[in-house]
């Protein structure tokens, strides 16, 4: 169970509190809800989640919508360089105790502390790992600080003695301890202190590592002259700098000085210290930055998601469309996964690699259509082994069609087959393999009246109407009786359509003179001559049946269909006719009913 709190943009903040699913028990909550900046206090302890760890420290989840910083030099009381160890031991989502140092409530900042005297809690980094303390940094900035109150002392001492005697007259103990002092002031390469004494005055000088000695003259003072070449002076100063960046975290910045050391009373000047305010205050500009930067990524974040979630809405939607045409291989396996019994959708798939000349991928989805469709879809399946032949006829060569055709013979009714592979050779003009295939058909299929009359419709395209007339020869002959008069009229109807009228015609005049009643060959010689024949000739054929000897339901559909055709075609004199000559009919009919 848990309890929900807010459901917005599609996102869902639950909750597992015990006070929130079982209200009724009033038990004692451990963690107050924080809802607010107004809910955090200073110096209280409260209970969070590791947000994340970023170059300004350790952000911490309080709840929801409130975060606060814990600053490394309050996460542990151990020094830490690499900022990976805060990683690996304080990975994100980890439940802490913290304490609450400080809070801004206007800029909404609060800053924790995770020390142990503080929370009371071990150190969330063991001991055993061997880090220094914070302590000894601590030492060395309370040095730092007194040696930065004691330097103006010593440089008024400095100008009274030059001023005075031109050297400085200083005790040789009490010089120890301020060139230990200058030690500490100067730069990261090593300055030497030398103590020299000229007539019973000492005085000392700044020397850097790295000096060479001049030859002293006979008319020398006696003063020891140091100087430094130029490209170890660049080198030193190269070094310095780099050295000057790398500084470890938390680490009291050091001073520099911009010049060496020098005791000229003209050219006496105060060395320059960099004031440790305005570097910390410039460390924080810098955090300041990087938070702000950080806010601007997240939000580029939140923008960029919303765009994507935007663009797959759009997927999504044109995806729904039904009347969207599949553009991609995966459009189209997607429709197949929801129609797999649809030959069509196959067969587009397999046009849509044969665009791209992809004919082995064209294949390999005819294959895969016929192992997908179901075994009780026979069409279906036909369909796409039709397709399959056609690919092979237009791409592959005579032994690959040969191949899937006895394929197909033995997995769908072989008349079948053998009628589609004559229609994909007649249709690409593969005549002389379409007759090859036609006579073994007849050998196989003589039985049937279709293949006779689908060779015979083969063969009027070709304009052999006297191969035709021999082909209803060997019909008639191969064929039982009960069929003749029907393959008779068909062949009769191919000869109007694309043979000889004139055999076409003499071919019903014999078959009505042997059937005279059969009236669907009336019925289709009728049609058959309004389209192709004149009108004589129709009103000749509507005359011969207005006659004969038939039912009177069928004399009546016949008297009819002369109306109608006199009423198109004719005249109103015509319509009379044929109006009398149905009415002399019926009275003769029931003149003969009476008697």
């Amino acid at each position: 169970r848990c309890y929900i709190l807010s459901n917005e943009n599609g996102k869902i903040q639950l909750s597992l509190r015990q006070s929130r699913l079982n209200p009724k028990i009033k038990s004692k909550v451990e963690d107050i809800e924080i809802t607010s900046i107004k809910d955090v206090k200073k110096g209280q302890l409260v209970r969070g989640y590791v947000k994340s760890i970023t170059p300004s420290g350790v952000f911490f989840s309080l709840s929801t919508s409130l975060l606060g910083r814990i600053l490394f030099q309050n996460v542990s009381p151990y020094f830490v360089q690499k900022h990976s160890l805060y990683e690996k031991y304080l990975p994100e989502g980890k439940l802490l105790t913290a304490k609450v140092l400080g809070v801004n409530r206007k800029e909404k900042h609060i800053e924790l502390s995770l020390l142990p005297e503080d929370t009371g809690m071990s150190s969330v980094l063991p001991e055993s790992l061997g880090l220094p303390q914070y302590g000894a940094e601590e030492e060395k900035k309370e040095a730092d600080d007194e040696e930065k109150r004691e330097e103006p002392k010593l440089k008024t001492k400095r100008r009274r003695g030059n001023s005075e005697s031109g050297t400085a007259k200083v005790p040789v103990s009490g010089q120890k301890d301020e060139a230990e002092k200058l030690y500490r002031l100067g730069k990261k390469d090593l300055i030497a202190l030398e103590i020299t004494k000229i007539k019973n005055y000492s005085f000392w000088e700044a020397k850097p590592k790295k000096r060479k000695i001049c030859p002293t003259d006979e008319n020398d003072s006696g003063i020891e002259v140091y100087y430094r070449e130029e490209d170890e002076d660049d080198q030193e100063e190269e070094a310095a700098k780099k050295k000057s960046k790398v500084r470890k975290p938390g680490e009291a910045p050091r001073l520099q000085i911009s010049m060496g050391f020098t005791w000229d009373e003209d050219n006496a000047m105060d060395i320059p210290v960099l004031d440790q305010k305005e570097e910390s205050s410039e460390s924080e500009e810098e955090e300041d930055m990087q938070s702000k930067l950080k806010k601007q990524t997240k939000k580029e974040k939140e923008l960029e998601k919303q765009k994507k979630e935007k663009e797959l809405c759009k997927v999504e939607a044109a995806l729904m469309d039904p009347s969207r045409q599949p553009q991609s291989a995966d459009d189209f396996d997607r429709l197949v996964l929801g129609s797999p019994n649809s030959s069509i959708l196959w067969l587009q798939y397999m046009a849509f690699h044969l665009q791209a000349t992809e004919i082995e991928k064209a294949r390999a989805v005819a294959e895969r259509a016929l192992k997908t469709i179901s075994f009780r879809e026979e069409q279906e399946k036909l369909n796409v082994w039709v397709a399959l032949l056609n690919l092979e006829n237009m791409y592959g060569t005579e032994e690959t069609l040969m191949k899937v055709f006895e394929r197909a013979v033995q997995y769908n009714e072989p008349l079948k087959v053998f009628q589609h592979l004559c229609d994909i050779y007649a249709s690409s003009e593969k005549y002389k393999q379409a007759e090859e295939l036609y006579h073994t058909m007849l050998k196989r299929f003589r039985q049937e009246k279709s293949v006779w009359l689908k060779y015979a419709s083969f063969l009027l395209k070709q304009g052999q109407t006297e191969a035709t007339h021999r082909l209803l020869e060997r019909a008639l002959k191969a064929l039982p009786t009960k069929e003749h008069v029907d393959v008779i009229s068909r062949f009769a109807q191919l000869e109007f359509h694309s043979g000889d009228t004139e055999h076409a015609k003499a071919l019903f005049e014999s078959t009505l003179s042997s059937y005279p009643k059969r009236t669907d060959i009336w019925s289709i010689y009728m049609d058959i001559m309004i389209k192709h024949g004149s009108q004589k000739e129709v009103r000749d054929i509507f005359e011969r049946v207005i006659h004969l000897s038939l039912a009177p339901k069928k004399m009546k559909f016949f008297f009819k269909r002369y109306l109608d055709y006199e009423k198109k075609f004719g005249t109103a004199e015509s319509v009379l006719a044929v109006k009398r000559a149905a009415l002399e009919y019926v009275e003769t009919k029931s003149s003969l009913a009476d008697t």
